[in-house]
């Protein structure tokens, strides 16, 4: 932790506790090296953060603002150190919504056979959101549609390469008359539950698709789960979509069945990596992945 940290933290205990001498104790000094870490930070920044009275401490203004930004600063301090000390230890993967449902739990335990001595965590959010939290080395690994992340495709501090390609199949209940009558048209008067249809991969359809999907306000509902989508075909009116793979599953105890849409876009899943970064967990993750698509 850097020298200002340590002040902060100091500061921190003793605005917390009201008192130059409880923050001492707590912290395991002396009161007169509590006190001056106190001056010394004041030095440091050139201002005053205490108003120090015989009977009581006092934040002043600057004091206050730091009082509201020190536990994040301290929070962010730990984060980054966890993370330099679980170095090669921890795989952190960021993904979309449909990924998580479809694809993540087959690869975490395909991974967990063969990398036992890293522990993932995975959660989903925006592919924007997703390259910010790699740019700032808070992730490792993302999956996304590449449809999803193309607008990202010619940064040079990024490498991206396809994992998975499939069809996209049709899911809904076997009475749904979507099962029966497939003619694109008309399946898109029907009611539809998507996971993770984000602007990005919409922009990226031909120009004529998008328009009609436009018209027939598709999706009617769009969800942070492929999970949800599938349950709400299964239990209700609605279809969905999801990649074959998933679909299959989803389909195996014949609450559900699926058929391939002709002329829908096919399903893509790409990894992106830091271009410079040599990651030897997140190489594993991706060729697990693959092989299991294969399998």
């Amino acid at each position: 932790m850097s020298f200002d940290l340590v002040l902060i933290r100091r500061f921190e205990a003793v605005a917390r506790l009201g008192s130059f001498s409880a923050a001492a104790n707590e912290l395991g000094m002396t009161h007169s090296a509590m006190t001056k870490s106190i001056r010394t930070l004041e030095d440091l920044w050139n201002v005053r953060l205490f108003e120090r009275t015989t009977r009581s401490v006092v934040p002043t203004a600057a004091g206050r603002r730091l009082i509201e930004l020190a536990p994040e600063l301290l929070t962010h301090a730990e984060e980054g150190k966890a993370r330099v000390l679980a170095a090669g230890k921890r795989l952190s993967i960021v993904c979309g919504p449909a990924i998580m449902d479809s694809f993540i739990p087959g690869a975490l335990l395909a991974f967990s056979a063969v990398r036992q001595d890293v522990s993932v965590e995975a959660e989903y959010m925006s592919p924007d959101m997703g390259v910010q939290r790699l740019r700032q080395h808070r992730a490792q690994l993302l999956l996304y549609h590449s449809d999803s992340i193309a607008a990202f495709a010619a940064r040079r501090d990024l490498k991206i390469q396809q994992v998975i390609e499939e069809p996209y199949h049709l899911v809904c209940a076997p009475s749904h008359p979507a099962a029966k009558v497939r003619r694109p048209d008309t399946l898109l008067q029907h009611d539809w539950a998507i996971a993770g249809f984000d602007p990005g991969f919409a922009a990226n359809l031909a120009p004529d698709r998008r328009e009609a999907l436009q018209r027939a306000g598709f999706p009617r509902f769009r969800l942070s789960s492929q999970h949800a989508c599938l349950e709400m075909a299964r239990h209700g009116n609605v279809v969905t979509l999801a990649p074959r793979s998933a679909a299959l599953n989803a389909c195996a105890d014949g609450s559900l069945i699926s058929h391939e849409v002709p002329g829908t876009a096919r399903f893509s899943l790409a990894a992106v990596t830091l271009a410079d970064s040599l990651d030897e967990a997140a190489d594993d993750f991706i060729r697990v992945t693959s092989l299991g698509a294969k399998a």
